[in-house]
């Protein structure tokens, strides 16, 4: 005889499903949180110029969007990988960020 099946318990590491509300920004705290950052290290992603926030009126509080989170999570990764070489960061996001601009240039030449 099998035995009866019994379900494993839902691990905390389980992967949730998120959806994001479109145009939807996230505070300094919820972006940190989101990005596995400390706050300390989205201003200085922020201030290296790395992400830019938004600034809600009216009081100028900082918001994030979710491409600015992702973005985070690549430079995490990146320093994981190369072991805080900033210089080396930063050329590497330029090239990032030119290749971007360049991808969104051709598709705009195809289309017309």
């Amino acid at each position: 005889m099998s035995k009866p099946f019994k379900s494993r318990p839902r691990s905390s590491l389980a992967l949730e499903l998120f959806q994001p509300a479109p145009n939807s920004l996230y505070s300094l705290d919820s972006a940190a949180h989101l990005a596995g950052v400390s706050r300390r290290s989205l201003l200085i992603y922020c201030r290296a110029g790395f992400i830019n926030p938004v600034f809600q009126p009216p009081y100028g509080v900082m918001g994030f969007s979710e491409e600015a989170i992702y973005a985070v999570r690549q430079i995490e990764h990146l320093r994981a990988i190369h072991r805080n070489d900033t210089a080396w960061l930063g050329v590497f996001w330029e090239l990032v960020n030119e290749v971007k601009r360049l991808r969104a240039e051709v598709c705009f030449l195809r289309n017309q």
